[in-house]
């Protein structure tokens, strides 16, 4: 018969993506996460394959936190509008690290079935600016001219960038200035 479980799954892979932020994939090491997560070497195996099936629990639960962020550039009718209240949101809750962007970083280390979860995200995040960003030039919020997808691709680049800046800039000041840079861009 079966031990049951001592332990919340949530709260594991919580605690595992905390350190896997702090850390990168790489960098926390399988006794570590025995440490943080309470869970025994057998436990882990069994409910998550090893290493790489925690990490990819913990970045799909990252990334499902972060789709509270992903909503507002998917809500209708598309525009600046979605656009404005993304940025106020993201730059209100600067975060001082990123699982997504440590992912990107880490490529090379990290196996091809989480990076393609990341892949995924980011190909999905582009595309949803570039719909807004699309909305509105169409509606004339946007210059008839404006280069959508280079746009989109920048925009997508500032805000990889943005995920990590609480980093080294965790001041309010920052965020507002960042703030008042793009509503500029976006006129």
């Amino acid at each position: 018969m079966a031990r049951p479980r001592t332990y919340v799954r949530d709260e594991v892979v919580s605690r595992a993506a905390d350190l896997f932020v702090r850390k990168g994939y790489e960098g926390a090491h399988l006794e570590e996460l025995v440490r943080v997560t309470g869970l025994n070497r057998f436990s882990l195996y069994k409910e998550f394959g090893g290493k790489e099936g925690l990490f990819q629990a913990a970045l799909d639960a990252y990334l499902e936190r972060m789709d509270s962020l992903g909503a507002i550039l998917r809500r209708e009718p598309r525009g600046l509008t979605n656009l404005r209240v993304f940025y106020a949101d993201l730059l209100s809750r600067l975060p001082h690290g990123c699982l997504a962007v440590n992912t990107i970083r880490e490529k090379h280390v990290v196996p091809e079935r989480v990076f393609a979860t990341i892949r995924r995200f980011a190909a999905d995040s582009e595309e949803q600016l570039r719909g807004n960003l699309a909305a509105a030039r169409e509606r004339g919020e946007l210059a008839a001219t404006t280069d959508v997808d280079g746009l989109a691709r920048v925009l997508t680049a500032l805000n990889m960038g943005l995920m990590t800046y609480g980093v080294v800039a965790p001041g309010r000041a920052s965020a507002q200035q960042v703030g008042a840079l793009l509503e500029r861009v976006l006129r």
